[in-house]
């Protein structure tokens, strides 16, 4: 071989080596893949998660649209989930190449797939089609409670004997990827309790299926039922109750608009029912009711309970309000009456001793104990300090027309004129009422002329009860009752087994023995009532007791009732004229005043260390570091 032959076969030799990977019939070269187009399988529908029937079949082809022989083909998922079989393919002869498709889980979503012509070296796309697919629901794989607790294998419901079950008792049937499934047979069945139930239903478009279930008419602690689809089941158990049972807001006086709690239980044969839909509804006399529709406690501490919020309508008289589940109804009834006034005067972020209209007197909490006594004026609400006492909660205060007085056991404290002054000790109690003061030191009773500032010594004696009245009468125990009028000291008739306390209006002279309370007439004591808290002024005496209402003895001796309930109240303040304010119930309740001429006003909630103070005809609600004024 020659130079030159050698150098011609190598020559030769490159130039096969240099031919392209595929050609046409005709030995012609066909250029890169420049075309993907689909042939067949596009705009397939099948159920979720199944295998399309028809693979997906597309052609590869140059620029000038010959086939593309032994060119890679990916197929990709870009949406709806699902896989592609094998996921890549080789084009023969006819630039042809398939794969298939099994579709993600969500029906009714978008499922696209890209078949890509890729370079071999470095699998960048040449070219790509689309493919896109419609997931239908699958077959009914799984049944489960709806709207309802499942708990174990059970799913527990509430109703009421004898009625409807209320829409939490539902099923929700769903395929293999948990799509609803709608149209569905569920075959429904009581399994013990009796009662009866509506069989078969079928699934609505969102898969759910409901029944009707008419509970057993028994008391027992449960009822059973079960729903089927297929070999799948889930059971019922119902709590049946029996009872619905108010606990509060009936037989409320209250004013119009105001908003009242009412609350019940629900009980049954195992006893409270939980989650027992509650119906509220105002009957008559207007007003709302928040929630219209709700349901019993689940929580541990309040099982079985339901509340709502009634507010009154407008119209006073008698108005009622409906809780109704199944065929269980309860009424709760209300009087609504005119709603008086609670003015703020003013706000202190401390303890209320007193207050007048312009003046408050009270007490900044300190170190411990103590507490730092002010007396705030209302126009600027600039505070003047007093003194401190070691003892905030149980010290007690009095305003007067040229100062106040601060009793913190076991001394009492003058502030008068810019000064505090200690007027020695007290024993036992103290009274004040307009401008007077009366105690006992432990040796002697003593009357203090607040408006004097002066002293009198009444009796050399130790008054174990003492009291003054708004003119300056004074009255005490020791050794029997005892009145100071006028300069004249007398000693008051008792009923049997003497006076225990005693009490005076400057009009009026009351007194205890034995637990029964007397107006002393002179020479044949009147009897009032037995037990209970009362209240004095310009001739009036209030009083109520654990089983009797409100009532009032005019100064003429008429006895009155006042509140229509008859029991459960306590009266709290009376006016010069008349005027009663008393609570109802004691605890938690409201405050009702009610005018000389025996018209009721609510006058909002009460508190637990609220307390109302009188000066002149003025009432004065003292709560919680707020001072009203309550009115008609």
């Amino acid at each position: 071989m020659t130079p030159l032959r050698s150098l011609s076969g190598v020559l030769l030799a490159g130039v096969v080596l240099a031919l392209p990977a595929c050609t046409d019939s005709t030995g012609s070269r066909t250029g890169p893949a420049a075309h993907v187009d689909i042939v067949s399988g596009n705009t397939q529908t099948a159920p979720v998660l199944t295998l399309l029937p028809q693979p997906l079949v597309v052609k590869v082809t140059d620029a000038q649209g010959r086939p593309v022989q032994g060119q890679v083909v990916n197929f990709v998922v870009t949406a709806g989930g699902g896989h592609a079989t094998a996921g890549t393919a080789t084009t023969g002869a006819d630039g042809v190449a398939q794969d298939g498709w099994t579709l993600g889980g969500v029906a009714g979503s978008p499922q696209t797939l890209e078949a890509r012509a890729v370079k071999g070296t470095t699998g960048a796309v040449l070219a790509l089609a689309t493919f896109t697919a419609t997931a239908t629901v699958g077959a009914p794989a799984q049944v489960a409670p709806y709207g309802a607790s499942a708990v174990s294998a059970d799913t527990f419901v509430a109703g009421v004997v004898g009625s409807v079950v209320e829409d939490t008792f539902a099923v929700i049937v769903r395929d293999a990827a948990g799509n609803p499934v709608p149209g569905t047979q569920v075959t429904w069945a009581v399994t013990s309790g009796g009662g009866s139930i509506t069989s078969p239903t079928a699934t609505d478009a969102a898969g759910v299926a409901r029944t009707q279930w008419v509970l057993g008419a028994g008391a027992g602690a449960t009822q059973t039922a079960q729903a089927a689809v297929g070999g799948s089941t889930v059971r019922f158990t119902a709590y049946p109750a029996t009872a619905l049972t108010k606990t509060a807001g009936d037989g409320t006086t209250a004013g119009t608009g105001s908003a009242l709690t009412v609350s019940l239980v629900a009980t049954g044969g195992s006893g409270p029912i939980g989650d027992l839909p509650i119906h509220w509804t105002v009957a008559s006399g207007g007003g709302s009711v928040t929630p219209a529709v709700g349901a019993t406690s689940r929580h541990a501490f309040n099982y079985g309970t339901a509340s709502a919020t009634w507010t009154l309508g407008l119209a006073a008289g008698t108005q009622t309000l409906t809780a109704t589940s199944g065929g269980l109804t309860v009424t709760y009834t209300a009087t609504a009456i005119a709603a008086g006034t609670r003015t703020l005067v003013a706000q202190v972020p401390g303890r209320l001793l007193d207050a007048t209209s312009d003046r408050v007197l009270w007490i900044e909490p300190a170190a411990g104990a103590a507490g730092v006594v002010k007396l705030r004026t209302v126009a600027t609400g600039a505070d003047a300090v007093l003194m401190t006492t070691p003892d905030r909660a149980n010290a007690l205060g009095y305003l007067f027309t040229g100062g106040a007085l601060v009793y913190s056991s076991p001394s009492l404290m003058e502030f008068r004129g810019g000064t505090t002054t200690n007027l020695g000790a007290v024993f036992g109690i103290f009274s004040a009422e307009g401008e007077w003061a009366a105690w006992s030191d432990g040796a002697q009773v003593i009357r203090r002329d607040l408006a004097a500032g002066t002293n009198l010594s009444i009796a050399g004696v130790r008054g174990f009860w003492v009291d003054v009245g708004v003119n300056g009468d004074v009255v005490y125990v020791s050794g029997g009752p005892h009145l100071y009028h006028a300069g004249t000291l007398t000693t008051v008739s008792t009923g049997p087994g003497g006076a225990n306390t005693i009490q005076t209006d400057g009009v009026n002279v009351v007194y205890t023995s034995n637990g029964k309370v007397y107006l002393d007439n002179g020479s044949s004591d009147e009897f009032l009532f037995e037990g209970g808290p009362y209240r004095m002024n310009g001739g009036w005496v209030a009083w109520s007791t654990s089983t009797s209402p409100v009532q009032r003895r005019t100064p003429a001796g008429v006895v009155q009732t006042l509140s229509p309930e008859s029991a459960g109240t306590r009266v709290e303040a009376l006016g010069p004229d008349g005027t009663v304010v008393y609570r109802y119930p004691i605890n938690g309740g409201r405050y009702y005043l009610v005018t000389p001429a025996g018209t009721r006003y609510d006058v909002g909630p009460t508190g637990d260390l609220d307390r109302i103070a009188v000066h002149g005809s003025t009432l004065y609600l003292l709560a919680d570091g707020s001072v009203y004024v309550l009115a008609p």
